[in-house]
């Protein structure tokens, strides 16, 4: 027996995860902005996507991506800050 086509079944509420999705970017926009990394050359990247997300865009695939990886640097800077804020005076070496 032929299987008829549902035609009034609707995609997952798209507005629903676009909502969660531009939350998730901002809480990773402020972890980012909290661990005052130091930008370099992804600094015009991180603009554009803070200046997405704050316009409530959805952001592509490799923006979300770029997201990660500054989150991924800001991460371990505050691994290195907090690293170095435990080593001792005479542990480093004078110049």
């Amino acid at each position: 027996m032929a299987r008829k086509a549902n035609t009034t079944n609707k995609p997952r509420n798209t507005q629903n995860l676009s909502v969660s999705s531009i939350e998730k970017a901002r809480t990773l926009i402020d972890e980012i902005e909290k661990s005052q990394i130091p930008f370099g050359e992804s600094a015009p990247i991180f603009a554009k996507i803070k200046a997405q997300v704050d316009a409530g865009k959805v952001l592509s695939a490799d923006d979300y991506d770029h997201l990660l990886g500054l989150v991924k640097k800001a991460r371990d800077w505050e691994k290195d800050v907090e690293s170095s804020s435990k080593t001792q005076p005479e542990e480093t070496m004078g110049g």
